[in-house]
């Protein structure tokens, strides 16, 4: 009989691994207890990130403390006064809020949202087999990789794959008109009959603009 009966902890094991939360996510971040008992281990997490621009940890809090990295960066470009009160109450010291509003504001003025990135090495810390995992903002020059560019940067990837092969030209064509870095006269960029009008055009000294077809041809 006494066999049969389960303590306290061989029962709470099972709500900790997640089988008995009833239709909701079964892998949840927080450990059991109110959230206000981590709220503190939150702002040092995210000081750390800040200043550091890149932090290991548990793998299921550096999760969680990205949803609030991105949102401290969205507050801080909004630049409002119900923001700066919200970026002050998730903020610890003086120097995590001079980097914030000096060096990431401008770093993501073209960058909508997605300023970080999470990173899983698929390691377990030796002497308690902890997944750990890294969180790092991008755009940095010690990130790990770099990221897709944006603004004039992107304009520039995109011509230089666009010019590099056939392959980039079928790729980013499209993305190309939207830019506004596509030269429509350029012969590559013309249908067979276009092109063949180009040739003749361009041995009769025309230039390559006025060989290009109107819409009415």
């Amino acid at each position: 009989m006494r066999g049969n009966k389960k303590g306290r902890w061989d029962s709470m094991r099972f709500y900790r691994l997640g089988h008995m939360k009833h239709g909701k996510e079964k892998q949840g971040f927080r450990k059991i207890g109110p959230s206000f008992r981590y709220w503190h281990e939150m702002k040092d997490w995210l000081d750390k990130l800040i200043i550091y621009q890149r932090i290991e940890g548990p793998l299921n809090r550096m999760k969680e403390v990205q949803q609030y990295a991105e949102e401290i960066v969205f507050h801080a470009r909004r630049n409002t006064s119900y923001s700066s009160q919200i970026v002050e109450s998730m903020l610890r010291s003086a120097e995590a809020r001079q980097i914030l509003y000096e060096y990431l504001v401008p770093r993501y003025k073209d960058r909508p949202y997605f300023v970080t990135r999470m990173l899983n090495p698929f390691y377990l810390r030796y002497y308690d087999a902890q997944q750990r995992g890294y969180l790092e903002f991008i755009d940095w020059p010690g990130e790990f990789r770099a990221a897709n560019p944006v603004g004039e940067g992107r304009k520039k990837r995109v011509a230089i794959e666009f010019d590099a092969s056939r392959k980039g030209r079928r790729r980013h064509l499209v993305e190309a008109r939207v830019l506004g870095i596509l030269n429509e006269a350029d012969p590559r960029f013309l249908t067979t009959e276009a092109y063949e009008k180009y040739v003749r055009a361009t041995r009769e000294g025309q230039t390559a603009l006025e060989a290009t077809p109107s819409e009415g041809e």
